[in-house]
């Protein structure tokens, strides 16, 4: 069971998000077996973070392989796509891998885990909104 942890801040940038997407959320992250999140972020790119103060937190299960979250460790390092904000208003393939934003990295981990949340092979982009629409989503109560 993988545990996804979708967020929103009381920053513009979070707040722009959420107007362009039509979600509550404007991040999303995979929670790791400690507790600690991994996730792309526009300050330090893919890194593993502790948890932090939201204005709003859903945390929601997906049944799905372990080596997700392996394959998700593979790509730290790597640089936050600043075009994947601007892909969110005029469209963009976002199945480049060489830098990540958060939801596609959470995508991407999945699909090459063989379980892919969505049927993404004709989108241009990739959002939280998007990956809360998946039916493999289980709500944590």
């Amino acid at each position: 069971m993988i545990i996804l942890q979708f967020t929103a801040r009381r920053k513009i940038g979070s707040w722009l998000i959420r107007q362009f997407t039509w979600s509550d959320y404007s991040h999303v992250d995979i929670v790791l077996p400690d507790g600690r999140l991994l996730g792309a972020r526009l300050d330090g790119g893919v890194s593993i973070q502790p948890t932090g103060d939201f204005e709003k937190c859903l945390r929601v299960a997906v049944d799905a392989p372990d080596h997700v979250i392996d394959i998700a460790l593979t790509q730290i390092g790597k640089h936050y796509d600043i075009s994947a904000i601007f892909g969110i208003i005029f469209r963009r393939d976002w199945h480049k891998p060489k830098k990540w934003f958060c939801s596609e990295l959470v995508a991407w981990a999945f699909e090459q885990a063989g379980t892919p949340l969505l049927r993404t092979e004709n989108f241009n982009r990739v959002t939280p909104r998007d990956l809360l629409m998946s039916p493999l989503i289980k709500l944590i109560e």
